[in-house]
Parts: C-alpha cells; sequence; structure tokens
C-alpha cells in the first residue's frame, strides 16, 4: 500500500502542471435498474443451485472434501518484513543493526496489530460461528454459486459534539447468503453511483449524492451491496463493510456458477438415485409378471389376491397371473416389464458422471475413498492433482481475501498466509538439500563464492558472487609466509592432493595426481571448502541424511571385537581385529604415504 501511495504522489508531481486525458471507460449492459443481477443459465435460480449441491451425494462429497482439506491445517500470521526504520519506514527483509538508508533505528514488527484481529478471530459471531466455520461456508458458496460474501459488522464511534465518526470497529464477522444479496453498480458495472445512504441512519436512500441525511445532517455515502432479505427494501452496506470475492470466473461483477455448469450430470446422478430408490422401497414397478393362459377366470381373481398378499410380505416375489383364452388351451409365459441395472448401464454411467465431476472441481477418486484402476503411481498423480486444486483455493484467500480483512482491520505489518495442504515429502526434501550442496560445490569448482542462507526452514539454500580475483605471486622465488605465526610451526600443505569432491569426501579419500592412486583425506579438507558452511560430520540432520543416501546400508562383513563384552553376549570379546584383504591393503598405502610425508 505503502508503494502505491509513493507512485501516486510522483505522477501528480510530475503532472501537476499538465493536463489529463483517458481513455472511454468501458460500458456493461445493465441486468436491472440500481441493482445488476447474477447471470443464471437456462433459468436456474440460485435456491436450485443449493438444492442440487446438497442433495446430490458425489457433488456434496466433493464440496465438503475441499471445504475441509482447504484450512484443515488453520492460518498463522507472517511479518512483511524483518526489521524497519523508525524514521524513514524503510522494510528490510534481513537483520540489520541500522537503516542504511538514514541511519536510523529499527524495530521488529509491532505484535500489537494483531491482539484485537486474533481475538476477533477466535470469538463466534451472533450466529454462533468462528472465524473457521465462516471461512467452510463461503468456500461452499464458491463452488456453489461462485459468488461469496463476507460482511463485516462495525460500530462507529461518533463524536458528541460535532456528530461526526471518529474512528471504528469490527464486531464480528459473517457470511451472507448468496441467494439475497446483490452488488449495486451504475449501467457501466461500477460499484456504488446509483444510492446513497447515510453512514449512521442506513434507513435514509436518495439517489442525489449531494444531499445530506436529513436526521444526521451528514454527506451520504454511496451504497454498494443490498440484502434482500432484510425486512422491507432490505439492508444496504456501503464500501468496506462486505468483502466479495469469487473463484471460478471472477468478473467486475459476479462469477459463474460451476453446478449450473454441471446441471445436468448433477440432476442425472439425482434422477438415477431416485430410480434405485423407487425401485427398491416403494415397488413403483415390479420386475416382471407371470402369465398364465386358462379358462377358468376365478382362477384371475383369487391369484391376484394372493399376489398382493405375497407382495406385501415379500418384495421380492414374481406374481403369477392367469389369463382366459378362447382356444381353452393353457400355457405358460414371463413378461419382463423393468431392464435390471446391469443392462441399464447402471454403474458405467454413473462412474462416468463421478469422474466428470470430480475432474472438473480437481478432486481425484483416491480422495472419494475409490482406489480402483490404481496402483502407487497413479494414486500419487491423483495426489498431486488434488494438492494442485486445494493449492489455487488457499492462493485466493491469501492473496484476495485476507489482504482485504487485515485493510479493513489496519494491519500494515503482518499477513494471514493458511498452511498448506500437504507436508512436504522428507525424502524430496532430503533431495533437495543434496542437489542444492552438489550445485554449490560445482560454482565453487567454477570460482564463484558461495554463502549459505540463514534460514533453513525450508532447505538448504545458497547465494552465490563472483569470487574476487587471486593476488599476484611474489617477485622472484620468494615464498609466501608459513601460516602459522610467528614463531610457530608451520602448517602441513597438501599440495599434490586434487581438489576433493563430494565422492572422495564420502568415502574419506582422495586422488593423488603425482602417483595416479587415492589417499586419506585430511581433516582440514572434510569441508564444502571454503564456504561458511561446517564440517560435514556436523551438519543438520537433513543434509547428513540426504549425503549418507548414497551408501549401500550394509554392514561390513567384518567387524572389531573388544574385550570386556557383557555376560549375555553369545561369545567372549577379545582385541583380533579381524580386516578384510581391502583393509590391509588400504592400511598399508597409508603407511607408505605417512612416510612419504613424513609423518608419525
Amino acid at each position: 500500500m505503502a508503494d502505491k501511495k509513493r507512485i501516486e504522489r510522483l505522477f501528480s508531481a510530475l503532472g501537476m502542471d499538465m493536463e489529463r486525458h483517458s481513455t472511454p471507460t468501458p460500458e456493461m449492459p445493465l441486468f436491472t435498474s440500481g441493482v445488476q443481477e447474477p447471470p443464471l443459465l437456462q433459468g436456474i435460480t440460485i435456491p436450485a443451485l443449493y438444492a442440487a449441491a446438497y442433495e446430490c451425494l458425489v457433488l456434496r462429497s466433493i464440496l465438503n472434501h475441499l471445504a475441509t482439506e482447504c484450512f484443515r491445517k488453520g492460518w498463522d500470521w507472517k511479518p512483511n518484513f524483518v526489521v524497519k526504520c523508525r524514521e524513514c519506514e524503510t522494510e528490510f527483509q534481513k537483520e540489520v543493526e541500522s537503516c542504511s538508508d538514514c541511519g536510523g533505528e529499527v524495530r521488529p514488527p509491532d505484535k500489537e496489530q494483531l491482539d484485537y484481529a486474533e481475538m476477533l478471530f477466535e470469538n463466534e459471531n451472533r450466529m454462533g460461528q468462528s472465524f473457521l466455520e465462516v471461512l467452510r461456508e463461503i468456500e461452499m458458496d464458491l463452488n456453489i454459486v461462485d459468488d461469496a460474501y463476507i460482511i463485516l459488522t462495525k460500530e462507529y464511534f461518533v463524536d458528541p459534539s460535532s456528530g461526526q465518526p471518529q474512528f471504528y470497529r469490527i464486531k464480528e464477522i459473517t457470511r451472507a447468503d448468496p441467494i439475497f444479496m446483490r452488488i449495486v453498480a451504475d449501467k457501466r458495472g461500477m460499484k456504488g453511483g446509483k444510492q446513497y445512504t447515510s453512514l449512521l441512519d442506513r434507513s435514509f436512500r436518495t439517489g442525489d449524492k449531494d444531499e445530506k441525511c436529513p436526521k444526521t445532517g451528514l454527506p451520504v455515502v454511496p451504497v454498494h451491496y443490498i440484502n434482500l432479505a432484510g425486512v422491507g427494501s432490505g439492508q444496504v452496506y456501503t464500501e468496506g463493510e462486505v468483502i466479495h470475492i469469487s473463484k471460478w470466473s471472477p468478473s467486475k461483477l459476479y462469477g459463474r456458477s460451476p453446478v449450473a455448469t454441471l446441471w445436468r450430470q448433477v440432476n442425472t446422478l439425482i434422477a438415477m438415485d431416485n430410480y434405485v430408490y423407487a425401485a427398491y422401497q416403494k415397488r413403483r414397478m415390479p420386475r416382471g409378471v407371470m402369465v398364465i393362459k386358462s379358462s377358468n377366470l376365478e382362477t384371475v381373481e383369487r391369484t391376484a389376491r394372493n399376489i398382493q398378499e405375497h407382495l406385501e410380505r415379500d418384495p421380492q416375489y414374481i406374481p403369477t397371473i392367469g389369463v382366459e383364452t378362447e382356444s381353452g388351451r393353457g400355457g405358460l409365459e414371463y413378461v419382463r416389464m423393468m431392464d435390471t441395472l446391469e443392462e441399464l448401464q447402471y454403474i458405467p454411467i454413473k462412474d462416468d458422471i463421478r469422474q466428470r465431476i470430480s475432474s472438473f472441481f480437481g478432486v481425484s477418486n483416491v480422495f472419494m475413498n475409490d482406489v480402483s484402476g490404481g496402483g502407487l503411481n497413479n494414486e500419487g498423480m491423483q495426489i498431486v492433482v488434488t494438492n494442485r486444486a486445494l493449492a489455487a483455493s488457499q492462493t485466493l484467500y491469501n492473496h484476495r481475501l485476507f489482504p482485504l480483512m487485515l485493510e479493513a482491520l489496519q494491519i500494515t505489518e503482518w499477513h494471514i498466509k493458511l498452511s498448506p495442504h500437504e507436508e512436504e515429502d522428507e525424502i524430496m526434501l532430503m533431495r533437495k538439500d543434496e542437489m542444492m550442496i552438489r550445485n554449490m560445490m560445482q560454482m565453487k569448482q567454477a570460482g564463484f563464492d558461495a554463502t549459505m542462507r540463514d534460514d533453513t526452514s525450508a532447505g538448504i539454500h545458497f547465494d552465490y558472487k563472483e569470487a574476487p580475483p587471486a593476488p599476484p605471486p611474489p617477485p622472484g622465488n620468494a615464498q609466501p609466509a608459513p601460516a602459522g605465526g610467528a614463531g610457530g610451526a608451520p602448517v602441513q600443505t597438501s599440495d599434490w592432493l586434487m581438489p576433493p569432491t563430494m565422492d572422495d569426501i564420502l568415502k574419506r579419500t582422495v586422488m593423488d595426481s603425482n602417483r595416479g592412486d587415492s589417499g586419506p583425506v585430511p581433516e582440514s579438507l572434510t569441508t564444502t571448502m571454503g564456504t561458511e558452511l561446517p564440517p560435514l560430520r556436523r551438519l543438520g540432520l537433513n543434509a547428513q541424511l540426504a549425503l549418507n543416501r548414497r551408501g549401500s546400508g550394509r554392514s561390513p562383513d567384518h567387524v572389531k571385537r573388544h574385550s570386556g563384552a557383557p555376560k549375555q553376549a553369545g561369545s567372549l570379546g577379545d582385541d583380533r581385529d579381524f580386516r578384510s584383504p581391502e583393509e590391509v591393503n588400504a592400511d598399508s598405502k597409508i603407511r607408505d604415504l605417512d612416510d612419504r610425508l613424513g609423518i608419525d
């Protein structure tokens, strides 16, 4: 917001002595005078959309899943900056001791801004709903009609001497019913401009923006929303008192209902369920009748009574009917009157429609407790698709709804962020850390300096910059001073060693460029070569696991046993060292290397 104001002041200063001309403002068709009506398809009403969504089992399962999983882990308060200058209000995203612009004192974000907001979110509104329950309600509204309304009930504090409102507080947060909420807009689709009301007396309505309220004497303000469910002419709301959002088809005014798009599919599922219900519960039509041809009509009446009695006792009873013929010759015939569900393709058709609806909302079958036709790879892909749909829903709240609420609460130094639906895979995090370390080592070999970021909550990250040029060599044959200091012993150098790679460090060996074989890695080289990383043995758990993952995980064939084994041990311990031929050969090479370097 501060950046926007700064830019506006800049353009105002540049264009102070200039004329301003703008392109034409686009106009929108007028639906209803003063109140724009939401667009509906095929004459479908908003109550019909809600009725279909709550009656269809498949659709309601999808909507409940989205509303539950989106807010399952709650939300967190995040600071907008690390420190801020008290003088010039410059924000910094890292710790600094003083402002780099003016040298002023810096401070952390003000936590007192959150006191009232946290209390408001925790308390229940007059409907007995918490803020989380309100969010779940509007998520259902978005997925049914694509329009959600949140009313911020404000209490205005008026100065008795002047009669002017001085400030306000938000008393509660409630959800408004999209069935009755309407946006008041002009013919261009701009909110306001058609009706005006007093901020303190909502019973006064006028179409003249210059008129004043006869009761309070205050100037009128434009009406942006109206609740038609109220008594009389309804309840009106001004700018900042109602938050309206759309998810699927956002526009200047209303969204487009996804249930209206799936209207035929949803009602087909409802009709199929009604068909099965009537067939098994009401028995509207028998599966078939048994026709017996006979010349005795009395048997027909007697048979009819018997059929009625049997059907009352057993709904699965197949009736037998006698029919008199002119020839008097009898016969037996079964007449089928209703096809079976298999013949009607009931299950395939229902599965196809269910998958169409699920794919539209981005909810996979695995979250509908259906794992058929899957396998692990397929289920994993289904989870990814559903997580992306939930992430898109959370983005709407993080970047649209919550900023508008915080602006009304006058919270400028914090923001709300919904917790991600799924935790990141630990294995993926370790692989990411391993990749970051490998990239860092390659960048170091390419001549860049690497600095690890302080924040490792999201994994290991490095910042790179070009390394400074190396100092020129000393003139003549002069050798650089030993690094051991005055009077100290010179530090053993390892010029004969090639720079160790990740494989070398893991194996604790490094290639000898002179001899062509490998030797032990000195302790001084078991780091990440000049970076701010500690030695590898001191890395965090994730990095350590990532580095060790390359091992086969097998136990050595030969282990060293020590004397003093516990009594419950299977054999007595001794001091013998059982080593493989490879270990013996490696020890021999190490001793040879020590002799060459003069190391005892």
